[in-house]
């Protein structure tokens, strides 16, 4: 068995999820992919990649571990990762999946697959095969008002996944690592602007996933983060140097004299001037 279905853009726009490429392979032991970072294949530089295995057995492959993949068990790709899995040959894995897209989907599935693939076991297969198997019904003889039956379908079948699924895989903390680089090169140009969007992009993730992140890394926002890090660049200054409480503002990121005196006071507990008298030497 071997069935690729492609489905037409929706005319809505906006919806949480859309399939865009469904099907499936059964005894089929010659199913292997094998694609490189950033692929545009089939539009995987965008679109994500679940793959959920009904029987049979295979492997994924990631840089360090090779996992065995069984009944119940699936996976899934984020956007423009390495993606490296196949079936067994004497055993091959009778598979469903789907490629999709859509409006914040990095919020309804919580970041999974982003950094790495997504390694899952479903406790009951059977509710997640009928909605697959209602999704390919669909692509089958798809019309055009076939479509918000496909986006909800999907949308169920991700919801029912991400509050039943065990992660398999034991994440590396790629996207921690990110956070913290980003982290460090902020702290170490806290005196230029920097929005939360801009964070994100040096970070290389959306402003949501980033905010998210960071705020699990550190235990406080990016804003509180950016914050500390001007006050104590600041606090070297007036320790330090002569220049007035304006110049040493503009030089750590402030651009009103007023709004810096008052964060400064509010994580110190006193003015700028204060603070230099406190530590004349």
């Amino acid at each position: 068995m071997k069935e690729h279905i492609f489905l037409p853009k929706p005319i809505f726009p906006r919806h949480i999820c859309f399939p865009d490429f469904i099907g499936g392979y059964g005894d089929f032991p010659e199913h292997a992919v094998n694609r490189e970072f950033a692929t545009t294949e089939n539009n995987l530089d965008r679109y994500y990649n679940l793959h959920i295995v009904l029987d049979g057995k295979g492997y994924l492959h990631t840089d360090s571990m090779t996992y065995e993949l069984t009944q119940g068990q699936g996976f899934l790709y984020g956007p423009g990762l390495r993606q490296t899995y196949h079936s067994d040959n004497l055993n091959p894995w009778n598979i469903r999946w789907v490629h999709f897209y859509g409006a914040r989907l990095e919020e309804l599935l919580d970041g999974r697959g982003l950094d790495e693939p997504w390694l899952f076991h479903l406790p009951d297969l059977a509710p997640v095969e009928a909605l697959m198997e209602r999704l390919l019904k669909l692509g089958r003889s798809y019309e055009v008002d076939d479509e918000y039956a496909a986006a909800s379908t999907l949308y169920e079948l991700l919801a029912r996944i991400q509050t039943t699924a065990s992660q398999v895989n034991v994440s590396v903390h790629q996207a921690a690592d990110k956070i913290r680089a980003a982290a460090n090169y902020i702290r170490a140009h806290c005196n230029q602007p920097f929005t939360l969007e801009q964070a994100a992009a040096i970070a290389g993730y959306s402003s949501h996933y980033f905010s998210r992140k960071f705020n699990k890394t550190f235990g406080k926002s990016f804003s509180d983060f950016l914050t500390e890090a001007r006050i104590l660049r600041a606090k070297q200054l007036l320790a330090s140097t002569r220049l007035s409480v304006k110049l040493i503002a503009l030089e750590t990121g402030f651009s009103q004299t007023s709004y810096f005196s008052k964060c400064f006071r509010d994580q110190e507990g006193m003015t700028p001037l204060q603070f230099r008298e406190m530590h004349k030497t």
